[in-house]
């Protein structure tokens, strides 16, 4: 089977006129040969874009979940799929003509070249600095300060006002706490660090977790992971993949998260 003819039967298949018997020999045809199976594919997801006439219908790059649907109606997905029709009305012919289904299949083969840039663009958008930082930060991660029943109240205080996005209040507690029992815990420092962050208030976040770092207590190698986040949030990425790559090879703490962020840094 030659180009021409095989583009023709894929054509013919996809659009229902093949009679019973072709039908027949060419599904059998596609259970062993799987190089075809996987053309067929390709091209009825492509023929369902050019002849879908509301963008929201598009199923194809939706598998990956919400996030594609939403991006499917931006303003950058709108200029790909103005390019993508421009492309199909360019070379789709009513003709059933050799040649002229073999020019089709060129303009096809124009619009999944934009689909793959779509899909990068997309990949692209999604990995800033910003939106890493949003995904990996999680601040209702953070144990809590009043794991005791006995927790003295500006404890409590601190994580209320930390919850609801009041870090000064929050820090505020946090030193006043600190100057009542001259100590301070890992949750601690952790909260009164991630304030600093939050208020981009760098070279302080960085104290705190660099003091916890340098501390003898079990949990002190908590601070590389938030000490990957200042970085990531001030979008120095190089120190950003030093430090997680720290995390990884010594097994700290968060390994398999630096494991995976280190990947999308990349």
């Amino acid at each position: 089977m030659n180009d021409i003819s095989k583009y023709q039967i894929i054509d013919d298949y996809l659009n229902n006129r093949l009679s019973r018997e072709d039908l027949i020999a060419f599904e059998k045809q596609l259970f062993i040969d799987h190089d075809l199976a996987e053309e067929v594919r390709i091209n009825r997801n492509l023929f369902a874009l050019h002849e879908t006439e509301d963008w929201d219908d598009i199923n194809i790059l939706n598998e990956d979940g919400i996030a594609y649907q939403e991006y499917l109606l931006s303003d950058d997905a709108k200029k790909i799929r103005t390019a993508i029709n421009k492309a199909s009305n360019k070379y789709k012919r009513n003709s059933i003509t050799p040649i002229k289904r073999y020019q089709r299949y060129y303009g096809i083969a124009a619009s999944l070249v934009l689909l793959i840039a779509f899909s990068y663009t997309f990949t692209s958008n999604q990995n800033t600095p910003e939106n890493l930082y949003a995904d990996y930060s999680n601040l209702s991660d953070l144990p809590s300060l009043t794991q005791r029943s006995d927790a003295d109240k500006l404890l409590s205080d601190a994580e209320e006002l930390f919850l609801s996005k009041q870090y000064l209040g929050a820090v505020r507690s946090l030193e006043l706490y600190s100057e009542k029992y001259n100590s301070q815990s890992v949750n601690t420092f952790l909260y009164k660090g991630m304030c600093y962050l939050e208020l981009e208030q760098y070279s302080n976040a960085k104290q705190i977790f660099k003091t916890l770092q340098s501390s003898d207590s079990l949990d002190k190698n908590k601070a590389y992971w938030y000490l990957a986040l200042t970085s990531l949030k001030q979008e120095n990425i190089a120190n950003t993949k030093k430090t997680l790559q720290l995390i990884v090879t010594n097994s700290y703490y968060n390994h398999k998260k630096a494991e995976q962020l280190l990947a999308k840094l990349n």
